[in-house]
């Protein structure tokens, strides 16, 4: 899409590491919001998501980058 604007912001349990809550604010963000709603309702922790091989190009590749390196504020 070349339109590298927006943001994807997810909150995740530090102990569990199951997905709390997620904002997506970009091009394309219904593609990835059913993939992370999955994983909260089968309770899947992050990691499954970071992991997948998504296809490309899409959007949900996103979730690879943004899952990799976690931020831990306190």
């Amino acid at each position: 899409m070349e339109d590298q604007r927006g943001l994807y912001k997810v909150i995740v349990d530090q102990k569990t590491h199951l997905i709390l809550g997620a904002t997506l604010y970009a091009a394309e963000a219904h593609e990835t919001i059913n993939l992370i709603a999955l994983a909260m309702k089968a309770k899947l922790p992050y990691e499954r998501l970071r992991d997948m091989i998504y296809t490309h190009p899409t959007m949900s590749e996103a979730l690879n980058d943004l899952f990799k390196t976690p931020v831990v504020k306190s």
